[in-house]
C-alpha cells in the first residue's frame, strides 16, 4: 500500500534519491495507493509526471486537469498538489522528482541566480499541462522515459546524463512558460494550507466549520468556496479522508480495536468509523487488518 508520509503542513517527509543525487523515479499505480488516490502534498523537488494507464485528474494551486494516457503535468518546487484516478482504479502515472540543486550546480551560480531562483519562488512558474501532440512538450515527455530507463539501468555515467537530460528538460520549461497554463500562487493557496494545517493539528475534535473559518479570518462561505477552488473538494470531505488516512495507519501499526481506532482517528463512533470505512474503502476495517496481516506472512 502506498502511503505519502506528510507534516502538519503537508510537506511530503520522503527524500527522493539521495543528496548527491536529488532524482528519483516512481510508478504510481492508483489502486495500490492508501484511499485510492494521492492526496494533498508538497515537496522542495520538481516533478514531472506520465499518465501511462487510464486518466487521472492532477489538482494543483487551484486548478485542475484530466489526463490522459501519454500526456503529462509539471510541478514546480513548494506546490501544492494531488492526483485522483477519473474511472479506472488502476490508473496510473510515471513521476520523476528531482532537487532544484541538481540545475544550480553550487549556491550562488549564474544557473542557480538567473535560471533557477526566479523559477521557483513565488509568483513565477507554478504547473503546466504538457501535451504529446506539441513539439516541445512531446520532447519533455520523453525525456521522462529516457530518464527513468537510465535510473533503472544504472551503467556508468548515467548521472551526468541524466543530470544533463534534467537541465534539457528544465530550459524547455522555462523558456515557453509563459505562453502556457501556468497559475502562480496566491493568498487563496495560503489560506488552504492555514486550513489543512488546522484541520490536521485538530482532526481528533469535533471540528466546525466556524472554527475554521475563525482561525483564518474568513466567513464560512468564503472558506469552503476557496477549499473548493483550490481543492477541488470540500473542507469536511477532506476531513473525511485524513481521519480515514489515520485510522488505516492505526490499523496497520496497532493492535488497538475497533471502537478505539475510531475515537483516536477522531470519529464520533465506532458505528459510524465502520460505515464510512465500508463506503470508501470496500470493506470493513476489520477486513481490512485481516487481509493485510495474510499479505505480510
Amino acid at each position: 500500500m502506498i502511503s505519502i508520509q506528510v507534516s502538519d503542513d503537508r510537506r511530503e517527509m520522503k527524500q527522493h534519491g539521495t543528496y548527491e543525487f536529488p532524482v528519483a523515479v516512481y510508478h504510481y499505480v492508483m489502486s495500490e495507493c492508501m484511499l485510492g488516490y494521492i492526496n494533498w502534498h508538497w515537496h522542495e523537488e520538481i516533478q514531472l509526471t506520465v499518465v501511462t494507464k487510464g486518466a487521472i485528474r492532477f489538482f494543483a494551486d487551484g486548478a485542475q486537469y484530466l489526463l490522459k494516457e501519454g500526456e503529462g503535468f509539471f510541478i514546480n518546487s513548494s506546490r501544492l498538489h494531488m492526483a485522483r484516478p477519473e474511472n479506472d482504479p488502476s490508473s496510473s502515472y510515471l513521476c520523476l522528482d528531482f532537487h532544484p540543486r541538481l540545475l544550480s550546480s553550487f549556491a550562488g551560480s549564474v544557473f542557480e541566480e538567473r535560471y533557477v531562483r526566479p523559477y521557483i519562488e513565488r509568483g513565477m512558474l507554478s504547473h503546466l499541462r504538457l501535451d504529446p501532440e506539441q513539439n516541445d512538450q512531446a520532447g519533455m515527455l520523453r525525456a521522462v522515459y529516457e530518464i527513468a530507463s537510465l535510473c533503472e539501468e544504472k551503467h556508468f555515467g548515467y548521472e551526468l546524463e541524466v543530470q544533463m537530460k534534467v537541465a534539457e528538460l528544465w530550459l524547455s520549461l522555462i523558456r515557453g512558460y509563459a505562453a502556457e497554463e501556468s497559475v502562480s500562487l496566491s493568498r487563496n493557496h495560503d489560506t488552504v494550507q492555514e486550513i489543512i494545517s488546522f484541520l490536521r493539528k485538530h482532526y481528533q475534535e469535533g471540528v466546525t466549520l466556524h472554527q475554521v473559518a475563525r482561525e483564518v479570518g474568513f466567513s464560512e462561505s468564503e472558506c469552503c468556496r476557496l477549499f473548493k477552488r483550490v481543492t477541488g473538494d470540500t473542507i469536511l470531505n477532506y476531513l473525511k479522508a485524513y481521519r480515514l488516512t489515520r485510522s488505516i495507519e492505526l490499523l496497520e501499526e496497532t493492535s488497538l480495536s475497533v471502537s478505539e481506532i475510531a475515537y483516536e482517528a477522531g470519529f464520533s463512533g465506532a458505528s459510524y468509523f465502520i460505515e464510512t470505512f465500508r463506503r470508501e474503502l470496500g470493506q470493513t476495517p476489520l477486513q481490512y487488518r485481516k487481509l493485510k496481516k495474510e499479505a505480510l506472512t
